[in-house]
């Protein structure tokens, strides 16, 4: 079982790495001035752990903000996920127990996340995708649709 959170330490540590430098105001929420790159890319990143990892869209209030997640399976336990913490002054990738990340967090479905915002998503998915080299996307992919949740 800690190998399969370990797994999911490993590929969000992964996608973080190549979403780092991918984030731009042109893939923020509009609107958003902060000087953390992930600003305002919650929800946009959430669509692609989940379109990448599986599992289900979730959010919860965080300092007064609407905060998009995700929750993964890993192995027989969920796990919270969070790539965007360092919007709000914590370390960029939070992993926590289901429901122990934020308090309140609750499941989302696809058809909430607004058209802008899948938009946005693309475009970010297009820039991580080119940062990533062909080998390591094709034995990440095979990974990630390995452990998918169903």
């Amino acid at each position: 079982m800690k190998s399969d959170v370990r797994r999911v330490h490993i590929l969000t540590r992964q996608l973080r790495s190549a979403l780092e430098s991918a984030f731009s105001s042109e893939t923020a929420f509009p609107g958003t001035h902060k000087d953390v790159p992930s600003s305002g890319h919650c929800a946009a990143v959430a669509a692609i752990v989940q379109r990448r990892l599986g599992g289900w869209l979730v959010s919860a209030t965080v300092d007064n903000h609407s905060h998009w997640f995700n929750r993964l399976k890993a192995g027989k336990q969920l796990v919270d996920v969070d790539l965007t913490g360092d919007q709000f002054g914590r370390t960029p990738i939070q992993i926590a127990k289901f429901g122990r990340l934020y308090p309140g967090t609750r499941v989302r479905r696809p058809h909430e996340l607004q058209v802008e915002t899948l938009t946005r998503s693309e475009l970010l998915e297009q820039r991580v995708r080119s940062r990533l080299s062909d080998g390591e996307a094709n034995r990440r992919e095979t990974l990630i649709f390995a452990n998918r949740p169903r």
